[in-house]
């Protein structure tokens, strides 16, 4: 059987499986990181390591080996991923690689790391003959065949390969490391007010991964491993803090040791910008501020995409959801919170005890945007927030009205700014004008097109549409409700309808009939000659009020209240009466009739349009309440409802003997 040219359903891939895999990138130019030891400090390029990778204890266990040896394996572990992106091989990767980049990648404790050092960490490391090397020569590496399967695409955790360069103690170094891993495996991010990851490690396996030599002891574990260790990682590391604490059994032996991990609010250099939609994208960019203290739209997004949201439930730890980012609304707020700091710091008006002591609060403030710009300030004073709450907790506006008013003050003084900084720089503009240091403005001229115009084609002539004829009013029955003598009546039929506008379920069918019945021909005969005129539309509209609020009855319902049908609620009613009723009154009482015949009917059909929804609402509703009744099912006696609610035994069944006397029934005995 031959092959069908067209591809099956079941070979076609889906759009998942033509999607390229997911591949974390590294963090900092690399290339611009390695000019110096300083460069390489200020990039402090983050490179992404797999959880399995980072939990994985060979490296622990080489001898002698010591901080500046795994600042040194990590960069050779990221030059052989740089070479190999599609992944490497597995059975190892030879590599040839420049000595300068190494030893600036090695040269984190302000002393530059010499050749010979590197050549004698190649040997503790990766193991063969010693290799003499100056600054400029090449070095020879080689990945060992367990790395590649350990770095397959899975969980992943970043490391700093600054702060691997800046740590000073193997155990610092071989426990950071490993946290990221445990950090990385547990799924932890970071959330706002979230408790800290323990993570509990038994003290032999402690020591193996701080790189202690058998036996593992506490004592000797504590005083040269792990003090030096959460010092050396409290001095260098800005991702996370850790807390030791250990835990003994009931006779006082250490059995483990509890990490409490707690992640610090992330760095504005290591966030990724998320897409934003046109509009917010637009609402981020309608507050301008002076030009030293403008905030890009770019700092705000991604301050949404490291900051959680507060009003959007988050998934739970170790959930494989990521946070929901925070709302526009959200970053406004803390747009806000940045504007009163700064009104605070340009007028010295202190708001919170912060202003003398907070790092981002106040001169050191203006400082800060005068050293790193404006946007890095705005984070390192949004994330000191985060940490250590001070000024979003004096200006919560769902305390008291106060801190609308300091974030109103301080809004409108970031728009005085923005209108001076504008005014100064037109006011240098044309200056510079007129000194003749910059061109003059070039006149604005009227856009005109240099094509030459062509005569346009000839089409045949669309004959218009026809145009509605409208009915002309009659001129006479205009002329008759324009005279005095129908402007008196229609105030005394105003008045005459005024109860039955206030009480419409009582009085509007009762005013009604007493019109039809000969009200409006005696006493008002100028309305009944100009509704003969009309073809009876007025009283038709009369009629109906009568049967809509006086409709058949019972013969046991009271013949005196009337009925209303149930969908016709009190602003039905009186607009039944209002708009049937009075609504003709009114033009001829302000002696502006036109036509009073087509307001008549216009008025009906609004009138009509609004009873029939109304009644199909109602019967809607009806229709709901009757499916969610209860069903009648079988009629219970007393006592079989009785036994039901409250048991068999508190309402025994009874029998009436030959007395005529109800007696409990006796259950019948065993049988001895």
């Amino acid at each position: 059987m031959t092959a069908s040219p067209q591809p099956s359903a079941t070979t076609t891939p889906s759009a998942r499986g033509r999607r390229a895999p997911f591949v974390p990138a590294v963090r900092g130019d690399l290339a611009a990181a390695v000019a110096s030891p300083e460069a390489f400090a200020t990039v402090a390029p983050s490179v992404p390591r797999t959880a399995a990778y980072l939990l994985d204890r060979r490296l622990c266990v080489v001898p002698r080996i010591g901080a500046r040896d795994v600042a040194l394996w990590e960069w050779i572990v990221t030059q052989a991923v740089a070479a190999h992106p599609n992944g490497l091989p597995t059975d190892g990767v030879e590599l040839a690689l420049p000595a300068r980049p190494a030893l600036v990648a090695m040269s984190g404790h302000g002393r530059p790391v010499q050749p010979r050092e590197l050549s004698d960490s190649l040997v503790r490391i990766l193991g063969g003959e010693r290799q003499e090397l100056r600054i400029g020569d090449a070095f020879h590496a080689s990945i060992p065949a367990w790395v590649p399967p350990l770095l397959r695409p899975g969980l992943y955790g970043y490391l700093d390969l600054a702060v691997l360069a800046r740590l000073t103690t193997k155990g610092g170094a071989l426990l950071y490391r490993h946290l990221v891993g445990r950090l990385a495996a547990d799924r932890v991010r970071f959330l706002p007010d979230a408790p800290a990851h323990v993570a509990t490690i038994p003290v032999a396996e402690l020591g193996e991964i701080l790189g202690m030599p058998a036996p593992h002891r506490m004592g000797p574990l504590r005083a040269r491993y792990l003090k030096p260790a959460l010092a050396d990682i409290a001095a260098h590391v800005k991702a996370f803090t850790v807390e030791a604490e250990e835990a003994k059994d009931g006779r006082g032996r250490n059995l483990a040791v509890a990490f409490a991990v707690r992640l610090r609010p992330p760095e504005m250099r290591t966030t990724a910008a998320r897409l934003v939609d046109k509009e917010s994208l637009s609402f981020l960019y309608a507050h301008p501020d002076a030009a030293p203290f403008q905030l890009k739209a770019e700092t705000l997004v991604k301050l949404g995409s490291a900051l959680p949201s507060r009003r959007v439930t988050q998934p739970r730890p170790g959930s494989r959801r990521r946070p929901e980012a925070a709302l526009a609304s959200e970053l406004h707020g803390w747009r806000r919170l940045w504007l009163a700091a700064l009104d605070e710091a340009l007028t010295g008006t202190a708001l919170t005890p912060g202003h003398e002591t907070a790092a981002t609060r106040g001169q050191r403030l203006l400082d800060a945007i005068e050293r790193d710009g404006a946007d890095r300030a705005f984070w390192a004073f949004v994330m000191a927030e985060v940490e250590t709450p001070d000024l979003q907790v004096r200006l919560d506006t769902g305390a008291s009205i106060e801190p609308i008013r300091v974030l109103a003050k301080a809004e409108a003084a970031r728009v005085l700014r923005f209108r001076a900084a504008r005014a100064d720089r037109r006011r240098a503009l044309r200056h510079a004008r007129a000194e003749g240091t910059m061109e003059p403005a070039t006149p604005k001229t009227p856009r005109t097109d240099s094509r030459p115009m062509t005569a346009p084609a000839p089409t045949e002539a669309v004959p218009p549409a026809p145009v509605p004829v409208m009915a002309e009013p009659d001129a006479a029955l205009v002329a008759l409700l324009s005279t005095d003598a129908a402007r008196a009546e229609a105030q005394a039929l105003w008045r005459y309808w005024q109860h039955a506008v206030d009480f419409p379920r009582r009085h509007a069918a009762e005013t009604a009939r007493r019109l039809l019945d000969g009200d409006l021909a005696e006493r008002f005969p100028t309305i009944a000659q100009a509704d003969d005129a009309m073809g009876g539309e007025y009283r038709r509209n009369i009629k109906w009020l009568a049967e809509k609020f006086d409709m058949p009855r019972r013969v046991d319902e009271d013949r005196v209240a009337t009925k209303v049908p149930p969908y016709v609620d009190d602003d039905i009613a009186e607009g039944l009466v209002t708009f049937l009723a009075r609504s003709l009154l009114v033009p001829v009482i302000n002696r502006g009739i036109t036509d009073p015949k087509s307001g008549i009917l216009r008025d009906r059909e609004m009138v009509w349009a609004r009873v029939t929804k109304a009644r199909n609402e109602w019967l809607e509703r009806e229709a709901r309440k009757r499916a969610a009744a209860p069903k009648a099912g079988k009629r219970q006696t007393y006592e079989e409802m009785m036994r039901e609610r409250y048991g068999p035994n508190s309402f025994p069944p009874v029998v009436k003997d030959a007395n005529g006397i109800y007696r409990a029934v006796e259950e019948a005995k065993e049988a001895k």
